[in-house]
């Protein structure tokens, strides 16, 4: 006999219950209780799962920081030695120091002093005629190179001070100007990150330019004149005038007057620009000015074929030459219709500069790597601290240059060769990423990003909101 709970539920053997039985309630103490050993062997279990899981969280943390630290160690000696070496290479290994300064304007400085012509357009056309005759003429290859004067009279008449100096002592006085002009060109136009200012100091465009003796710190520096003071009449107007009497092809940033509505300081800069070239050509008794348009068609045509230049890719791709550059032309034109369709749009006279800049390097056929210090300024203009941004003009030549190492340079001495791509395409990038960030904001680049890794989730299935987008439609 049981108690009467226990009675109520017993069922004789080989009976069936007539109604279902509900099984007794076991007792809180039945409930609690566990033995030791399974307790133990629980534990042992939980400790080891949680070993295991710990192994590979640290394991996984162990690769990620060995990977970052590599690629940050790659990066750190990519632009510390890549930019130097290379400078240091051309300026020993090819006895290119100060070529173009010599070559091209304190050779015109001291012809001027001696009152003769400061141009050899017989020796462009002799060029020329032999490039056509079949032959390799000096300057349509690395190998032959040549420097002679070809800046328009403003450029030759500013250096003829120079000239009147010993050539060290003129080259050290030029180099230092080259520096300041190229940091005060970046301080004007509101950078003060002196990371930014490094990194200026560590890439290829600036040390070639340097190591050349090239005029592009002081286009930098009419751009940022321009941009500083560009609220005002008399600054803007005579920067832009002064670096288009001396260059030609920054003509864009009076474009950029014009979108800008700023016709007063348009028509002073066309004013000024016009007298300052008639100006110089009249100190230098007109010497070379009626060849002067035929020097530059045969100077093209002796250079664009290895240039870093879209009229390069497209003549690679086996464009014709006047087509070449008309699409050239055309593709500057469309990126100035984009900055004049910016300019309503909050901050846009920042980014129509910019892109005055880069339609600059799009439109002219012949561009090299020391051209890109250009770049810095529209990228001062979208970030005054550094940012990856700030790597694009640093890294893109060295990555044209570097892609010797993996693919062969085997037609290097050639024009109008497939290996010019490989520097060209690396300039033309750059450009286009500074262009994408001018035209856009960061909000709209971070909802880009999100919406390409939105569809598809870690396992490669759609997510939710993807699905029911789909569903939806």
């Amino acid at each position: 006999m049981g108690t009467p709970r226990e009675q109520e539920t017993q069922i004789p053997v080989g009976a069936e219950p007539a109604h279902p039985v509900r099984a007794a309630r076991p007792r809180a103490a039945d409930r609690r209780f566990v033995p030791r050993a399974a307790q133990r062997d629980h534990r042992g279990d939980a400790r080891t799962h949680l070993g295991r899981l710990g192994q590979i969280l640290v394991t996984r943390w162990l690769y990620t920081t060995a990977v970052k630290c590599l690629g940050a160690s790659l990066l750190a000696a990519l632009i510390l030695l890549g930019g130097p070496a290379l400078a240091a290479e051309v300026a020993v290994g090819h006895h290119h120091l100060l070529y173009d300064f010599r070559g091209g304007l304190y050779d015109a400085g001291v012809a001027i002093l001696h009152g003769v012509s400061p141009y050899r357009p017989h020796f462009l056309a002799h060029q020329v005629a032999i490039m056509r005759a079949g032959g390799i003429a000096q300057g349509e290859t690395d190998q032959y190179p040549f420097s002679i004067p070809v800046y328009p009279a403003m450029a030759n008449v500013a250096v003829v001070p120079l000239s009147l100096l010993p050539f060290w002592l003129s080259g050290g006085v030029y180099t230092l100007a080259s520096v300041a002009a190229m940091l005060g060109g970046i301080w004007l136009l509101g950078v003060r990150d002196r990371r930014c200012y490094a990194l200026i100091a560590l890439s290829w465009p600036f040390l070639y330019g340097i190591v050349l003796g090239a005029v592009g710190p002081f286009l930098v520096l009419g751009a940022g004149v321009a941009w500083r003071w560009r609220d005002r009449l008399w600054p803007p107007a005579l920067a832009i005038a002064a670096i288009v009497a001396a260059k030609i092809f920054p003509w864009t940033l009076g474009a950029w007057l014009l979108v800008t509505r700023r016709y007063r300081a348009l028509a002073l800069c066309v004013a000024a620009c016009l007298a300052i070239t008639i100006g110089a050509w009249a100190l230098i008794g007109f010497h070379g000015i009626v060849q002067y348009p035929r020097m530059m068609s045969e100077m093209s045509f002796l250079q664009e074929g290895r240039a870093d230049s879209l009229v390069a890719v497209l003549l690679v791709a086996g464009v014709s030459s006047g087509l070449a550059s008309a699409l050239a032309i055309l593709t500057a034109a469309t990126i100035l219709a984009l900055a004049w369709r910016l300019i309503g749009r909050p901050d846009g006279d920042r980014r129509a500069f910019g892109l005055a800049v880069i339609a600059a390097l799009t439109a002219t056929p012949i561009v090299w790597d020391h051209y890109m210090v250009l770049l810095f300024a529209p990228i001062a203009l979208i970030s005054p601290r550094v940012c990856k941004l700030w790597l694009v003009p640093v890294i893109a030549p060295l990555m044209g240059i570097g892609s010797a190492a993996l693919v062969p340079v085997s037609t290097k001495l050639q024009a109008y060769s497939p290996d010019v791509l490989r520097y060209a395409l690396s300039c033309l990038v750059a450009e286009a990423v500074i262009a994408v960030c001018l035209c856009t904001t960061s909000e709209q680049r971070v909802a880009w990003r999100a919406g390409l890794r939105a569809p598809l989730g870690r396992s490669g299935a759609p997510t939710g909101k993807a699905t029911g987008a789909a569903s939806a439609s």
